[in-house]
Parts: structure tokens; C-alpha cells; sequence
């Protein structure tokens, strides 16, 4: 590309940078900024200039015996062996990451986390009082964990104690994607790992997971960016993950969107589109969405329980209907709606329309996830207990 073309591209993008920031504010300019130029902003992850590191180097060199002093003597069998120099290099300068890592865990109910061997493991020590005994317990028990921190399941081999989870948003400390997140702008980070159970030589039983896919997701506009994860920052996301469960365990964690066993989770339809996953039956669900949008300002239209389709009409969504229903704001702008219910491996799948029959974007299938979640699992909590 011709510089000054390629200065001009600069210049076009800096100028539309500084009229979306008197519009939208900072966090879209920054989303602008990292999807039109590529990657995203490091700053958070690498040295200021502050902390004095910025300009470290790599030094050789030997230790030297200054003149005059004999050398003093030496045990061959304690003779370090040489190491490449390609094995002893490492991030310096503006390339450290300076942020602090995810510390292990340690619960009072005898439970704590590890990095070992290239998995974050949850360990259940003997005599704990976690009620974990046996391998078909800690499976169990982490059946349970998942459907708390809405993470769905993928490939499950329930003979070898091990699966691989659906795909699920989590943020820069591993834990779950939750309202506030999005709120203050944070980075999303689509990830999928694989958890397996085992035993130590010791005889500890642990649940180890690590981490085998993530995208990076610009929060608002849901788009895409480039972000490869060094393995520090596995190791971090590996850890976070394994501590979300900790705190699960520890009931001081409330992530989830979740009671009995209806769970609603993010996943995708088989048209690749963004769309709510529950976990009960499709009659069931229709019958629960009959009931509750209403309630929530959503009028139904017109519906065919046959195509699976509800046409609705989205009133106000005021915050305070929401606050006092105990539920997050469905965050979704007045208009017309199309609802689609449909079946899917067992589960029911919501998928949401625009009035002109395309799918909503995924960052706004984000928005509405937290609060339309609780607000079906509690119907269809309530629908059970009749």
C-alpha cells in the first residue's frame, strides 16, 4: 500500500475515533479503533515505563574473580549443565506481562487449586468436608458446578470421567462473563475447555481442566479481533476457571441462571446464530414463554406453538419493572420481534429476529442473556412446582 495512503487510512480512522468518542464515549472508540487497525489494546498487559522494566535487557557474562584471589575449589558432580541460550531467554521490557497471576485457591471445605503439568486442577483432600469420595461423586458434582456457571457440555466420555465443554464467554480472570463485565467494557474471551477426573499418586481425587479454544471478542459490537494467548495467559485462564469453581463449591458464587435442572446457557443454532440453550423440554418452554414475556412488557402478536414462532411487540423496558421483578434488564431497544423455538439435541433453542427476519447480533444476544435467563428459569421453576 502507498504511504500516503496508508497515512491517510490513519488519519480517516483517527478522525471517525474522535466523533464516535463525543457520541458513544471511550469504550466504542477503543472497539473501533482495535477491529479497524487489527488486534487489540495491550496496554493493560504490558510494561508503562513506570515500573523502571521498560528498557531491561538480557545480560550475559560470568562471574568474575577479581585479581589476585585464587580460585576456590569446586565438585565436578555439582556442575551446572550448560543451557542453550534459546532456553534461557525470556520477555523483558515492553514485551513483560506485568499483570498479577490467578494465585491458586484454598477453600475451608478441603478443597484447593493447582498448576501442574500443564493443568489447572482442583484437588478434593482426603478428609475434607466436601463429600467427595469416589470418582462418580466428583463427576456428579461437576455436572452440578456446570449447569451453575451456565456452561454447557460438548463431546462427553461419561466412562472415562472426561468431557469437553460448549462454548461459553468468560473474562480476563477465567471466570464467567457476567452483566457488570460487559458493562464496564471488559474483554470477552469464547473459550472451550476440556475437563477430565483422576487421582494423584497420593490418591487425591481432582477435576483438571485445560484450555484448548478461545477467540477474543470486542464486548458491544461482538465482533472478532486477533489475540493468540501465550501460554501464561493459559495458564491464567486455566487457573481462573478452576478457582470459579472453588467459589461454586463455596455457594459465594452467584453466577448462574440457573435452578433445578433447567438451565439456560449462550450457545449457537444450526444456522450458526447466536441463541439461548435451556434444558427442558420444548413444550415446556413454550409454555413458560407464553407466560412470562408478557410481564415483561413484551407483548405477544401472533404465535404458532406448530413453527415455533412468536411475533412480539417490545415496550419500554423500564429498568425499574426490572429491578422490581429481581431480574437484569432484558437491555433490548422498543420494536418487533420474532422469537423461534426449536429442538436441538435434546435441548430447546431460542433464537431472536429482527422485524426484517435477520438474526440479532450476538453482542445484543448478549445483553439480553443475563435477564432473560433468570427470568425463565424462574417461570419455568415456578411451572414445575405446580
Amino acid at each position: 500500500m502507498p504511504s500516503h495512503l496508508k497515512t491517510g487510512r490513519i488519519l480517516a480512522v483517527s478522525a471517525c475515533a474522535l466523533f464516535l468518542m463525543n457520541l458513544s464515549g471511550c469504550t466504542t472508540v477503543k472497539e473501533y479503533w482495535e477491529y479497524y487497525l487489527g488486534g487489540i489494546d495491550e496496554n493493560a498487559r504490558e510494561a508503562t515505563g513506570f515500573e523502571k522494566i521498560a528498557e531491561a535487557k538480557q545480560h550475559g557474562g560470568t562471574i568474575r574473580v577479581p585479581q589476585g584471589l585464587e580460585d576456590p575449589k569446586t565438585d565436578p558432580t555439582m556442575d551446572v549443565p550448560p543451557i542453550s541460550k534459546k532456553a534461557m531467554s525470556y520477555p523483558v521490557g515492553d514485551d513483560l506481562d506485568i499483570r498479577a497471576p490467578v494465585a491458586p485457591l484454598r477453600s475451608d471445605l478441603g478443597v484447593h487449586s493447582q498448576w501442574s503439568h500443564g493443568e489447572a486442577i482442583v484437588w478434593f483432600e482426603q478428609g475434607g468436608e466436601h463429600g467427595v469420595s469416589s470418582e462418580a461423586d466428583a463427576w456428579r458434582l461437576l455436572g452440578t458446578v456446570l449447569k451453575k456457571m451456565n456452561i454447557g457440555t460438548g463431546k462427553v466420555s461419561a466412562d472415562q470421567y472426561s468431557l469437553t465443554t460448549a462454548v461459553r464467554d468468560f473474562n480476563e480472570f477465567g471466570a464467567p462473563y457476567t452483566p457488570a463485565d460487559l458493562n464496564g467494557g471488559a474483554m470477552k474471551y469464547r473459550q472451550v475447555y476440556r475437563i477430565r477426573i483422576g487421582r494423584n499418586q497420593n490418591g487425591d481425587l481432582g477435576i483438571a481442566s485445560i484450555l484448548i479454544g478461545s477467540m477474543t471478542i470486542l464486548p458491544l459490537s461482538g465482533k472478532n479481533i486477533e489475540d493468540v494467548l501465550n501460554p501464561i495467559e493459559q495458564e491464567r485462564f486455566a487457573m481462573g476457571f478452576s478457582n470459579a469453581i472453588i467459589h461454586v463449591l463455596d455457594g459465594s458464587s452467584d453466577e448462574g441462571a440457573t435452578s433445578g435442572n433447567a438451565a439456560v446457557v449462550l450457545g449457537r443454532d444450526h444456522n450458526g446464530n447466536e441463541a439461548l440453550m435451556v434444558d427442558a423440554h420444548y413444550e415446556t418452554v413454550w409454555a413458560a414463554l407464553r407466560k412470562m414475556l408478557p410481564e415483561y412488557n413484551w407483548e405477544i402478536k401472533e404465535f404458532s406453538l406448530s413453527n415455533g414462532r412468536l411475533l412480539v411487540d417490545v415496550d419500554d423496558q423500564d429498568a425499574e419493572l426490572f429491578h422490581n421483578k429481581g431480574v437484569d434488564s432484558f437491555a433490548l431497544d422498543e420494536g418487533e420481534y420474532t422469537v423461534r423455538v426449536g429442538e436441538e439435541d435434546s435441548k430447546t433453542v431460542i433464537t431472536f429476529y429482527d422485524k426484517d427476519g435477520m438474526p440479532l447480533k450476538a453482542g445484543t444476544v448478549d445483553r439480553i442473556y443475563s435477564g432473560f435467563a433468570q427470568a425463565l428459569t424462574r417461570e419455568l421453576t415456578r411451572s414445575a412446582g405446580n
